[in-house]
């Protein structure tokens, strides 16, 4: 039943955590070092979704709750552990702070996974199971590129948490054996997934289900998890009231998400050929070796026919790589992937003396499997690093940390000059957008839109403070019709209440009930960005349009309009 690896009695394997665990404080502590910096990055495609974190920020800031006053597109813990980071590091740059906010679970989960394997398997597979996760935990990068020139990923940066997770799963299942050691890793696992995003949770169900059924989670683990999770669950129900009403937010979503699943496996799996692929065939391969008798194919050398079948090398790389193309479907474009690792590892480490005449291609097979994804996180960090000392640095000193970010001369004067074609043609801007396109089919990942974005936040944050002064009034709650909403963080006000933040407009905003458009009509300051007018923010300006009634429409800048309530109201 058992896939245990030796390299070494228990003397040994203790020995290694000497080295092993400084490798780990010294990795979280550089971490935690460079979040103390005030570092600025290459700004990149969608550069807007570490916004949404900062919107949820600031609302936490003035008391809100993710699922009970605001709708989140993800887990409540996101935002929890981006609140306690920023509280920590209120001046890190913000995709570093987003992309390390697990680090206060995953690096002790990590570390209980390097207790016991290091006990029981020897130094060496801890010490590769631990470099991947710093890997893929320190870069904010994807596997998939979006823009051909160099930039930071802001983008999906939940995704790559899930992924994370899942890997941590994967670990857990295939290498852990103490039994409580396992007991409270999975606990803490399934809880994190479950409020991280749901479904990397889900994705993660299949390799937890036949880690059970296979016999590597004792069925005393799993009674015990599911009663801690249930058990903190209903705590946090009660002093809270959060479960609920995300579970709530969940199925909205999920309807609201109801695309044929098949054009997404295939979108995935085309998207991902060279991983899957070459995983598939590694499969295949590891297949053929346990069908034909070869000597340690099997990870089993007990029970039934069919369990040391299944329970073998061929099935966990399959039931792996199945998991992360489900997880793919959802989060194109993250690191899904990375959870495979564990068992290529397991093979890798008994290559030497099993597998006979499977041994060469089962090596190349693995290397095609694992290098496409490494070296495109490495490439893109290197091309970042090394572009960014020419990079010009935007100038917006009231974003404090999110205008820590630069971009190439040529983006820039892109966005000065096109600015102006925004503001002298905005019918022409309107007629397309009235026509359901944008006026670039890659204008979300354009570094000009997103360095435009953030240089008309600063302008508009002048303006709103500017306003006040003028009228002698304070705007006590805030609101933006876009994607991103940051100014509750920015301008240290409260967000509106029930709003959807990261509002997609296809995915993610829920229709508006009485709830809703009360909290809006309520809200004192309304943004609307105009730089420029396009489909997805028209369609928020008229899904918000009936709560908006009793406002008055101005022009704040040359590129947001604001509707603002009267003082009567």
């Amino acid at each position: 039943m058992s896939m245990d690896l030796t390299d070494g009695d228990e003397t040994r394997g203790r020995r290694a955590l000497t080295w092993l665990y400084p490798v780990l404080v010294a990795f979280a502590l550089v971490l935690v070092i460079l979040q103390t910096l005030p570092l600025v990055l290459p700004i990149g495609p969608m550069y807007w979704d570490v916004l949404v974190y900062y919107d949820a920020i600031g609302r936490i800031a003035q008391g809100q709750w993710p699922a009970v006053d605001f709708f989140a597109p993800v887990g409540p813990l996101e935002y929890f552990l981006a609140a306690f980071s920023n509280f920590l590091f209120p001046q890190a740059q913000p995709v570093l702070l987003t992309q390390w906010i697990w680090l206060p679970v995953t690096v002790p989960v990590m570390a209980l996974i390097l207790w016991d394997v290091a006990s029981r398997s020897g130094g060496r597979a801890a010490f590769w199971l631990l470099v991947p996760w710093m890997l893929f935990t320190a870069l904010p990068y994807n596997v998939v590129d979006f823009y051909p020139y160099p930039g930071t990923d802001a983008f999906g940066i939940y995704n790559r948490h899930g992924a994370q997770l899942m890997y941590l799963v994967a670990a857990t299942v295939l290498f852990v054996r103490g039994p409580v050691i396992q007991t409270v890793l999975l606990s803490v696992l399934v809880l994190a997934l479950a409020f991280c995003k749901i479904t990397a949770f889900l994705a993660a169900g299949p390799v937890l289900l036949f880690g059970l059924v296979l016999g590597r989670i004792r069925l005393g683990t799993a009674i015990t998890t599911a009663l801690v999770c249930v058990g903190v669950t209903g705590i946090a129900e009660l002093t809270t009231g959060m479960v609920v009403p995300y579970v709530q937010d969940i199925i909205v979503l999920a309807s609201q998400n109801t695309g044929a699943l098949l054009p997404r496996f295939l979108t995935a799996a085309s998207l991902h050929f060279n991983v899957f692929g070459a995983g598939g065939l590694l499969a295949i391969v590891l297949l053929i070796a346990t069908l034909s008798g070869n000597a340690g194919a099997r990870a089993r050398t007990s029970g039934s026919a069919i369990a040391r079948l299944i329970d073998a090398d061929w099935f966990w790389v399959g039931l792996l790589l199945v998991c992360g193309l489900f997880y793919e479907t959802q989060n194109t474009g993250s690191q899904a992937f990375l959870l495979v690792w564990p068992a290529l590892l397991a093979i890798l480490l008994k290559l030497k003396t099993e597998y006979g005449r499977y041994k060469t291609v089962i090596v190349v097979l693995i290397g095609f499997t694992v290098l496409p994804n490494v070296s495109t996180v490495l490439h893109k960090a290197a091309r970042a690093i090394a572009v960014a000392p020419g990079y010009i640095q935007l100038d917006a000193p009231d974003l404090g940390p999110l205008g820590r970010v630069s971009a190439k001369d040529v983006f820039v004067t892109r966005a000065e000059r096109i600015r102006q074609i925004y503001i002298d043609r905005r019918e022409t801007f309107e007629d397309i957008a009235a026509q359901g396109i944008l006026p670039s089919f890659l204008l979300f990942s354009d570094p000009d839109y997103q360095y435009l974005l953030l240089q008309e936040m600063q302008e508009a944050a002048e303006a709103v403070k500017s306003l006040e002064l003028r009228s002698k009034r304070r705007f006590e709650s805030v609101f933006s019709l876009d994607f991103a909403n940051p100014f509750p963080y920015i301008l240290r006000r409260k967000g509106a209440e029930f709003v959807s933040i990261g509002a997609d407009p296809n995915r993610a905003v829920p229709e508006l009930d009485p709830k809703t458009r009360d909290a809006v009509a309520r809200t004192d300051l309304v943004l609307v960005p105009t730089c420029p007018v396009h489909h997805a923010r028209n369609v928020l300006l008229e899904h918000y349009a009936s709560a908006l009634t009793g406002h008055e429409r101005i022009t704040l800048t040359p590129c947001y309009d604001a509707f603002i309530l009267p003082r009567t109201q």
